[in-house]
C-alpha cells in the first residue's frame, strides 16, 4: 500500500516576495561578510556586510511596493528612466548616510570633511583611507539600481498584477454566488404564496384575488430592485407587508402581526429580500402548526454602527435545535446565512433562539451602510 501523501503548505505570496529582496540581500552580505573575514580575519565583518545588505533591501522593498507603481509611464523607456532617476537618487542618498555611520562607528575617516587620525602604516594615509570609504559607498549603488529595476519589472509588478487579476475573479465570483442565492429565493416564496392562494380560489374568490394583486405587487418590487444587491429598510417592510396580506388572507384572524421599527432605521441599507424570508420561516415554521392564534414580530433598531433586525414569533418553538438543523428546515433561512456570511462575515450571521411552546426568534445585526456606498 503506498503512503499517504501529506500535503506540505505553500508560503503566501506576501512571504515569496518578502524573500526574494530580504533573501538576495542576505545573500549578498554573507557573501560579503565572509570574504573579508577570510582576507582580514576580523568577526565583525559578517555584521559589517550583513545588517546593511539588509537595510538595503529595506528600501528596494519600499520602492517596488509603494514607489515604482506610482511611477507609469506611456512607454516602458519613460517608466525605466522615472524608475532609475528615483532609484539614483533614494538609494545614492541612503548608501552616503550608511556608510558615513558605519565608518564613523569604527573610528575611520568619514565620507566628508577633512580626514583626521593617526597614520596608517604600510604607507596607507588616511586620503587613501577616505578613498576606500568611498568606494564602498558607491560600489553598491549600481549593482542595487539594476536588482531594483530588474527584479521589480521580472517578479514583483507581475504579482502585482496577478493579485489585482485575483482579487477581480474573486469579487466576480462572489457576486455569482450571491446572484445564485438570490435566484433561488424567489421561486421558494413564489411556490409557497401560489400554494396559499390556491386554498382560497374556492373557499374565498376575493381574497385569492387580492392575494394575486400583493403577489404581483412583489413581483414588481423584484422586477425593479433585481440588480440591487442593498436596497433600504422601508423597501423591504413594504415587501413584507405585501407577503403578509397573502398570508392573512389564508390564516384570517389567527395571525397577527406587530412592528417596532425605529424611524430611523427605514432609510438603512440591508441585503435585498432578506426580511421576507425571515417572516415567511416564522409563520410556516412557527404558527402553521399552533392551535388557535399566533403572533409575528417585526422590530428594527439603530444603535452603535448596528441595524438591529429581528424577527419572532409565538409559535411552537424548537425542542433544543442545533444551528445545522435550523437550516436544513428552509432554503429561505439557510441562503439568508449564506448571503450574510459573503457579504459580512461570520461575526454577522444570524442568531437564533427558540423555546419550545414559546416561539423562536432571529435577530440580525448588520453594520450601517452608507446610502452611496449600497448604490
Amino acid at each position: 500500500m503506498a503512503p499517504a501523501l501529506v500535503p506540505v503548505p505553500l508560503p503566501s505570496r506576501s512571504n515569496r516576495m518578502l524573500l526574494l529582496v530580504f533573501g538576495t540581500g542576505a545573500a549578498t552580505g554573507l557573501h560579503l561578510g565572509l570574504l573579508h573575514l577570510f582576507l582580514w580575519r576580523r568577526a565583525t565583518a559578517l555584521l559589517v556586510f550583513l545588517l546593511p545588505s539588509l537595510l538595503y533591501s529595506g528600501v528596494i522593498y519600499i520602492l517596488w511596493r509603494w514607489v515604482f507603481p506610482r511611477l507609469r509611464g506611456r512607454t516602458l523607456m519613460r517608466e525605466l528612466l522615472a524608475e532609475s532617476a528615483v532609484s539614483f537618487l533614494v538609494i545614492g542618498a541612503f548608501s552616503l548616510v550608511l556608510i558615513d555611520a558605519i565608518a564613523r562607528l569604527l573610528g575611520v575617516p568619514s565620507l566628508f570633511g577633512t580626514p583626521t587620525g593617526p597614520v596608517v602604516q604600510l604607507t596607507v594615509t588616511p586620503e587613501i583611507r577616505q578613498a576606500g570609504v568611498r568606494m564602498y559607498a558607491l560600489l553598491p549603488i549600481v549593482p542595487t539600481v539594476l536588482m531594483a529595476l530588474i527584479g521589480y519589472h521580472q517578479y514583483w509588478s507581475r504579482v502585482l498584477s496577478l493579485q489585482h487579476r485575483e482579487r477581480q475573479l474573486t469579487e466576480l465570483a462572489a457576486t455569482a454566488q450571491l446572484a445564485a442565492l438570490r435566484a433561488q429565493i424567489n421561486p421558494h416564496f413564489l411556490f409557497n404564496s401560489l400554494n396559499s392562494i390556491a386554498q382560497l380560489i374556492h373557499s374565498d374568490p376575493d381574497a385569492a384575488e387580492t392575494c394575486v394583486e400583493r403577489l404581483a405587487d412583489m413581483f414588481r418590487y423584484i422586477l425593479r430592485r433585481a440588480e440591487k444587491e442593498f436596497v433600504p429598510l422601508a423597501e423591504e417592510l413594504e415587501m413584507t407587508e405585501a407577503y403578509l396580506a397573502i398570508e392573512r388572507a389564508r390564516f384570517g384572524d389567527r395571525l397577527q402581526v406587530e412592528t417596532q421599527i425605529d424611524p430611523r432605521s427605514l432609510h438603512e441599507q440591508i441585503p435585498n429580500l432578506i426580511l421576507q424570508p425571515l417572516v415567511e420561516n416564522a409563520i410556516k415554521h412557527g404558527l402553521s402548526h399552533k392551535l388557535g392564534g399566533g403572533r409575528v414580530r417585526i422590530a428594527a433598531s439603530v444603535g452603535d454602527g448596528l441595524l438591529e433586525l429581528t424577527v419572532g414569533d409565538d409559535g411552537v418553538g424548537m425542542p433544543g435545535p442545533t444551528l445545522a438543523a435550523v437550516y436544513e428546515r428552509g432554503v429561505g433561512l439557510r441562503n439568508l446565512r449564506d448571503r450574510l456570511a459573503h457579504l459580512y462575515g461570520p461575526a454577522h450571521l444570524p442568531e437564533i433562539t427558540s423555546t419550545p411552546g414559546g416561539g423562536t426568534r432571529v435577530r440580525l445585526r448588520l453594520p450601517v451602510r452608507p446610502v452611496e456606498a449600497a448604490a
